[in-house]
């Protein structure tokens, strides 16, 4: 291993390869979908006890900024919520085309 593939995260080198087999029957659009719907809702709920402890602290500000946070990664996980299903239900219906 090179010193910049060492420098370099896994999964910045895995994007280098022009197909990266997710071990999964889907692909790896959907399984990127997938990765970025469930890192969303765990940065919310993290979100969501940073508002406790802030809240915990008397610090208006830091509220502030953790329910906007919390808003936003709210937002992209039903965003990617919804491309997942609409490509989920294309594939299906692509499939049942084949049949």
């Amino acid at each position: 291993m090179t010193q910049l593939d060492q420098r370099t995260p896994p999964f910045e080198r895995q994007r280098t390869n022009t197909l990266r087999d997710t071990g999964t029957a889907e692909s790896d659009e959907n399984y990127d979908l997938v990765s970025v719907l469930y890192h969303s809702l765990k940065a919310a709920d993290a979100c969501t006890q940073y508002v406790a402890d802030a809240e915990d602290a008397g610090d208006d500000e830091l509220v502030e900024f953790f329910e906007k946070a919390r808003k936003l990664q709210n937002r992209l996980a039903s965003e990617a919520r919804e491309l997942l299903a609409q490509r989920l239900a294309d594939a299906a219906g692509a499939s049942d085309e084949e049949s």
